[in-house]
């Protein structure tokens, strides 16, 4: 017989070992009866064979339990693991808005002075290959010029008199969202009633 190299028995290995232990101990009560009487009894047969039966029905219902609970375990923290994976790059990104939010004021102020050269191509190239590579992780903007009011979506600063209540006149921030997560509303001006 070998020996093991000093393992910890797993859980499922202690209940069979308690359970041949069990059914052994049942068995010499059984031949400890017999001796007395002289021979073992069916009916005592069959109590100590219901016995082993229940004590080995124990023991696997608890080894499933257990098995559930593990399974259970490892489909929570892979969730958690990619929660908490998608949090990170929704921090991430809005760290980068302020930037994003320059670069789009130096193109506004370039194409207001009627500037169009490289240095002015260089930001534009450079914005678009910065939103071009945030998209890759569902970054996008919020829809909000002449889109109707939702304040899911816009955050409403000002209101102005007009003849479709509720829709957007005015852009002063842009909002973006990644995924279904907003990371900054839209800051909009809003048609009052």
């Amino acid at each position: 017989m070998k020996k093991k190299d000093n393992q910890n028995p797993t859980a499922a290995e202690d209940q069979a070992t308690e359970t041949v232990n069990a059914a052994e101990s049942v068995t010499e009560e059984a031949q400890q009866g017999a001796e007395n009487q002289g021979e073992a009894t069916i009916e005592q047969w069959q109590a100590a064979l219901e016995t082993a039966v229940a004590q080995r029905d124990e023991y696997l219902d608890s080894l499933r339990r257990t098995q559930a609970d593990f399974q259970n375990f490892k489909r929570r923290n892979q969730t958690a693991r990619a929660d908490g994976y998608e949090d990170g790059v929704r921090e991430a990104i809005a760290a980068m808005l302020p930037s994003i939010d320059n670069l789009e004021r130096a193109l506004d102020a370039a194409d207001k002075a009627g500037v169009n050269d490289g240095l002015t191509d260089g930001v534009r190239m450079t914005l678009g290959s910065l939103l071009d590579g945030l998209k890759r992780f569902g970054f996008e903007e919020v829809p909000s010029l002449g889109e109707q009011f939702d304040p899911e979506l816009h955050n409403a600063v000002m209101r102005e008199a007009g003849d479709e209540p509720g829709k957007i006149l005015e852009v002063f921030q842009k909002g973006y969202r990644v995924k279904d997560k907003i990371i900054r509303y839209a800051m909009v001006k809003v048609c009052a009633e």
